[in-house]
């Protein structure tokens, strides 16, 4: 898909890998409508880009609320009369043991990643449909959504959900010309951990660094381009997925004992 003038939805798009990839879709001509909670640093960005030149709409909201994530759907088409793509980033993370797992938590965890997706798709989906070039939907998970993490199992969960969700969603559209991506970010430098529920004062030393957020964007960006299936950001995210799937076991021994090192 060409990527000038294409009216594209971007949650969580205020921080991190939402702010990076609303850059990289602006100066390749997109329309943008940035979503996320925080309205102040959404307005910034919005003002941002729009000096420079490039068309952007704050509209926030709490995707957390399924019915304000539909309404970004409804907002956006009165606002330009069509959406050619979704973009999910919004996300939120909780890093607890399941023994140990915050029921309010899991819950909230599972409404922001999950339910408010499904129900911006299903609001945005007779508008897709309708189009002329069809649309595209891209859904950001994460490695550990194929391979769980100790210690993640709420929010990996949560990407696993919304990787099945995919897969069902791109058969059942597929004969209206919509297209369902999935990319996979490994570990990313965002402010994800510090926004993060449960025991982050644990897991943030023991993170290791991750890519830039730039190189998410310009993954994104790529699969709006080709509209790849699945989308990884680097050589070792694929390898560690794929070397997880044929080997399961080797990798559960391995993922055991180097969480008990690094903790």
């Amino acid at each position: 898909m060409r990527c000038k003038k294409r009216v594209v939805i971007l949650t969580g798009a205020s921080q991190g890998i939402g702010r990076a990839t609303a850059y990289a879709l602006a100066r390749a001509g997109c329309r943008l409508v940035l979503a996320a909670r925080g309205a102040i640093r959404l307005q910034q960005l919005a003002m941002e880009l729009n000096a420079q030149g490039y068309t952007a709409i704050a509209i926030p909201t709490d995707m957390g609320d399924t019915t304000q994530a539909a309404a970004l759907a409804h907002k956006t088409v009165a606002i330009f009369g069509t959406i050619d793509v979704i973009i999910n980033n919004a996300g939120i993370g909780v890093y607890q043991a399941v023994a140990e797992l915050d029921e309010t938590a899991a819950r909230q965890v599972m409404e922001v990643n999950y339910f408010g997706p499904v129900a911006l798709i299903q609001a945005a989906l007779p508008t897709l449909m309708a189009n002329p070039d069809g649309g595209l939907i891209i859904n950001i998970s994460s490695i550990i959504g194929r391979r769980a993490m100790p210690h993640m199992a709420a929010y990996c969960a949560t990407k696993a959900a919304l990787e099945r969700m995919a897969e069902s969603l791109r058969l059942e559209v597929k004969t209206a010309n919509v297209r369902v991506s999935t990319v996979y970010p490994g570990v990313t430098a965002t402010e994800f951990v510090h926004n993060s529920l449960g025991d982050i004062a644990r897991l943030r030393p023991n993170r290791r660094a991750g890519v830039p957020a730039e190189w998410v964007a310009q993954a994104i960006l790529q699969t709006i381009r080709y509209e790849r299936r699945d989308v990884f950001i680097t050589l070792f995210d694929r390898a560690f997925v794929t070397f997880s799937m044929i080997f399961p076991y080797l990798a559960d021994q391995i993922l055991f004992y180097y969480t008990r090192i690094r903790n």
